[in-house]
C-alpha cells in the first residue's frame, strides 16, 4: 500500500515532468543501489531517493553448521527451545534526501519503513505453526559527507553520521504458548524496528572512473555504547564492500559487488524477554559474519523531460555465513531504487 501511494505521488509530482531540470551524469556515477552515502553533491544540489528492499531468511544454522528445525525444538536435542523460526520476510522502504551545503560538504537524511513477518514452529503437539509480524518506521540516520580529495576521475569521501532512535524496541504480537493459549508478548530482537540508542556512524569510501569502467570501495562502522530503555544494546556492526561497473552507453551500466558484514553479539538482555529458552530469537547470541555477492543494472535518463531520473536494481546472494548462535540464514535480497537530483534555481 505504501509503495503504491509513493508511486502515485511520484507520478503526479511536477519534478517528474520538469523539462531538462535533472542532473544526469554517467549511469555509474552513483554506486550500486545497495551502497548508501557513496557520492556527494555540489553546493545547492538536492537529491531525493527511494529504495524498496525485499529480503528472505529461512533454515537454521549455528556457526557454519546447518541445524534441522526438528532438532532445534526437540526435548532430547542439543537446543531444547520451545519454538523456533521457520522463515522470515522483510520488506523495507527507505526514504532519503541529500543537499549540497558546500562543494565539499553534503548533508544526508534517511529513514526506513519496515514490514517484517516471521513464521514460527512450536514444539508441542503436532508442531503447531504461527506467524508474528511488526511494522513501522526504523531509526532515522543523519550524516554529513565530506569530500576529502577529488580529481576529474576519482574521489575520497568521509561520512560522519548518527542513528537517532525512532524505531520501537518493544514491539509485541500474539504468540502461541505450549498449552495452545495465546499471549501478547514482546517479539525477538530481529523483529524489533530500532536500536533504542543514539549510534555514531563512520564511513570512508573511494571511487575511480575510466572511460567505460568504474570501481570503488566503502568501509563503515556503527557503534553502540550504552543500553537502551529495555536494558540491552545491539552489537557493533562493521561492513566493507568492493564494487565495479561497466558502462554500456550513456544511460545503462552493469555492476558487480562483493560485501562483508560483521555484527557483534547483543549486550544485556531485553527487559521483557522472560524466558530465553522460549526461542533462539530471544537469545543475545545474535552476532554473525556474512559475505555476499551482488549483480545489478543502473539506468539514468540523459536528456528530455525525464532527464536525471535514475533507476537501479540489485540482486544479492550470500556465499558465506557464520553465526554465533542458532539463527536463520539469509537466502536472498532484491533491491530496487529511484534517485533524482536537481537544484532550486531550476524550479523557478
Amino acid at each position: 500500500m505504501y509503495t503504491l501511494i509513493f508511486c502515485l505521488f511520484l507520478l503526479s509530482s511536477p519534478l517528474l515532468y520538469a523539462t531538462n531540470l535533472g542532473i544526469a551524469g554517467r549511469p555509474d556515477s552513483h554506486a550500486p543501489i545497495g551502497v548508501m552515502g557513496d557520492h556527494a553533491h555540489k553546493k545547492g544540489e538536492i537529491m531525493f531517493s527511494y529504495r524498496y528492499m525485499h529480503m528472505e531468511m529461512s533454515d537454521l544454522q549455528d556457526g557454519t553448521h546447518d541445524i534441522s528445525r526438528a532438532d532445534s525444538v526437540s526435548s532430547t536435542g542439543s537446543y531444547k527451545f520451545l519454538n523456533a523460526p521457520i522463515k522470515m520476510h522483510t520488506n523495507m522502504q527507505m526514504f532519503g534526501g541529500m543537499y549540497g551545503i558546500t562543494d565539499y560538504l553534503t548533508g544526508m537524511v534517511m529513514i526506513p519503513y519496515l514490514n517484517k513477518k516471521m513464521q514460527v514452529r512450536q514444539r508441542a503437539g503436532d508442531m503447531q505453526r504461527f506467524t508474528v509480524s511488526s511494522r513501522g518506521f526504523g531509526d532515522l540516520k543523519l550524516s554529513g559527507i565530506v569530500t576529502i580529495k577529488k580529481t576529474l576521475s576519482s574521489k575520497w569521501l568521509l561520512n560522519l553520521g548518527i542513528g537517532i532512535p525512532i524505531g520501537e524496541t518493544n514491539v509485541k504480537d500474539d504468540m502461541v504458548m505450549m498449552n495452545g493459549s495465546h499471549s501478547h508478548s514482546t517479539l525477538g530482537y530481529g523483529m524489533q524496528l530500532g536500536s533504542g540508542t543514539y549510534d555514531p556512524i563512520l564511513k570512508i569510501g573511494y571511487t575511480k572512473k575510466w572511460d567505460k569502467i568504474s570501481t570503488g570501495w566503502q568501509t563503515s562502522g556503527i557503534w553502540r555504547f550504552y543500553q537502551n530503555n529495555d536494558n540491552y544494546h545491539l552489537g557493533d556492526k562493521y561492513t566493507g564492500t568492493l564494487y565495479s561497473a561497466f558502462v554500456l552507453n550513456d544511460w545503462i551500466s552493469f555492476s558487480g559487488r562483493i560485501d562483508g558484514k560483521w555484527v557483534r553479539k547483543i549486550s544485556g538482555a531485553h527487559a521483557h524477554h522472560s524466558n530465553m529458552l522460549m526461542s533462539p530469537v530471544f537469545s543475545k547470541d545474535q552476532g554473525h559474519r556474512k559475505v555476499n555477492i551482488s549483480g545489478g543494472i543502473n539506468f539514468v535518463i540523459p536528456s528530455g523531460e525525464l532527464k536525471g531520473h535514475r533507476l537501479a536494481l540489485e540482486y544479492n546472494n550470500p556465499i558465506y555465513q557464520y553465526f554465533d548462535g542458532l539463527q536463520m540464514k539469509s537466502d536472498k535480497r532484491v533491491l530496487l531504487g529511484w534517485q533524482y537530483a536537481f537544484t532550486f534555481k531550476d524550479l523557478f
